[in-house]
């Protein structure tokens, strides 16, 4: 082959090799945000099963909910949502707020999602949508 097709032929494969290494880098986000949501109920599991251990040395027993009872999120604490600016990048809010507890796509815009069930029929619910990888705009947490 000679150069000048070599260099037509990188030149065609490089923006589908480009949209290949793209979606890849967001499944491995989207791995490493599983991940990070798995540690962390591991963690809040730990950190109960140590609370309960001395109390099981004395006679007692652990809790029976120990795998639901757990530590408030740290997405909850409003200061943390009064950090997040427009144009911050997904990885920045992750790092303030925690893992997501879902993401969808809407309009074209990544939301990550943050609920948690209060009582039996509440949800403290907020968000932030994400254009490009970077903050739109921020929902704080209201009750529904």
């Amino acid at each position: 082959m000679s150069r000048p097709i070599l260099l037509a032929a990188l030149v065609c494969l490089s923006p589908a090799l480009m949209a290949a290494d793209d979606l890849k880098v967001s499944q491995l986000e989207q791995d490493v945000r599983e991940l990070q949501r798995q540690v962390q109920a591991l963690s809040r599991e730990l950190d109960l099963l140590r609370l309960a251990l001395p109390a099981a040395a004395q006679g007692g027993s652990p809790p029976r909910d120990v795998g639901r009872a757990g530590v408030a999120p740290a997405w909850v604490d409003a200061a943390k949502w009064q950090r997040i600016r427009p144009g911050m990048s997904e990885l920045e809010v992750i790092a303030i707020l925690g893992s997501p507890t879902s993401m969808r796509t809407e309009e074209g815009a990544r939301v990550l999602l943050y609920a948690l069930e209060i009582g039996a029929s509440g949800f403290l619910v907020g968000s932030v949508r994400l254009r490009e990888r970077s903050v739109e705009s921020v929902q704080n947490p209201t009750l529904r």
